[in-house]
């Protein structure tokens, strides 16, 4: 016994299934935005000159605080200061356990994205509770300046090319 459905059964299975299975693909991200201590996170930033146009950026979580545990971490840069429009940049960086339960990484970026460039840490929970149920459900995130780890260096050490996104000096900073 053969049995055959209609081409506009078909059709109508084939819509219904991308469309159930789509609200499930798709990420939700939130922002976390400003807190007086800063979610409880515990880091240290260090940006140092690379090869040619790019930079070192060394990023180490030592608390993870209201954020535990950290999803992911990222470099990201977007087309306006507002960190909308058009994502220029999206460099991961792979966290690895160091010592004392610190989390360590490192990733290169190009110097001309320094000055609109962000540390953004991703999380799925939020003092201990799951953000991923719920009317706004969806991972959280929070974004640290790149600009917060970069030491400019002072005006007479400069070239005469002034650059926004000059070549910085090294420079380390702790929160």
């Amino acid at each position: 016994m053969r049995f055959r459905y209609s081409p506009l059964a078909t059709a109508v299975l084939v819509v219904t299934a991308v469309v159930l299975l789509t609200g499930h693909c798709l990420a939700h991200w939130y922002n976390l935005g400003p807190s007086k201590d800063e979610w409880g996170l515990k880091y240290e930033g260090e940006v140092e000159p690379g090869n040619g146009d790019k930079l070192n950026v060394r990023f180490t979580i030592s608390g993870q605080g209201r954020l535990k545990p950290i999803h992911s971490v990222f470099v990201m840069a977007f087309s306006n200061p507002d960190r909308t429009g058009v994502q220029l940049v999206k460099t991961p960086i792979n966290m690895k356990p160091a010592e004392n339960g610190k989390l360590t990484g490192q990733v290169e970026v190009s110097k001309e994205f320094a000055n609109r460039a962000v540390i953004r840490v991703f999380t799925e929970t939020v003092d201990g509770k799951s953000q991923m149920a719920g009317k706004m459900a969806g991972a959280r995130y929070y974004d640290i300046p790149l600009t917060k780890f970069i030491k400019t260096p002072p005006l007479a050490d400069s070239s005469p090319s002034r650059s926004s996104a000059a070549t910085p000096s090294k420079s380390k900073v702790t929160k």
